[in-house]
């Protein structure tokens, strides 16, 4: 049964609470901001995306496409899906020589989905002609035999500015 007395105890807090307090503020803070997982540069997918970027950006159809599993599916928007290492390198084949360039590439979120797969989300710019274009990545990664493959490859633009 409740009881219709309660007692209450009101206190100021003092200044070792307060300095306490402070201190675990401070030291949250700077947690968050040293220790974000999915972007360290240690993370495999991190540095396999590293790769892929290097690769895009020397123009190289070929090596852009190794970074992809054997029966990988890219769905470019607007288009039909694009599946195996051919068909994809002669996706990027026919961007570079359309004038597509300059990739750059922030992965945001990374989300292991098991030993052997995981999901990673990311932003891009490239250049087209006068144009920088804006966009949006999901990658669906496959470990096999211990090396990162993206698997499946959805993109879509954000944005269009001059």
């Amino acid at each position: 049964m409740l009881s219709a007395r309660a007692a209450v105890s009101v206190h100021a807090p003092s200044e070792d609470t307060d300095l306490t307090f402070l201190r675990f503020f401070f030291i949250s803070l700077f947690a968050l901001a040293v220790f974000q997982p999915a972007q360290a540069q240690d993370n495999p997918i991190v540095k396999r995306m590293a790769a892929f970027v290097k690769a895009y950006n020397a123009q190289d159809a070929a090596a852009v496409s190794t970074f992809y599993t054997d029966k990988a599916a890219l769905l470019p928007p607007r288009s039909k899906a694009l599946v195996g290492r051919q068909a994809i390198a002669n996706h990027y084949a026919q961007a570079f020589q359309n004038g597509v360039e300059a990739l750059i590439y922030q992965v945001i979120e990374i989300d292991q989905a098991g030993p052997g797969s995981a999901v990673e989300i990311g932003e891009t710019r490239v250049k087209f002609k006068a144009q920088s274009i804006a966009g949006r990545s999901i990658h669906v990664w496959k470990n096999v035999n211990g090396e990162w493959f993206i698997h499946r490859d959805m993109y879509h633009v954000l944005a269009i500015s001059e």
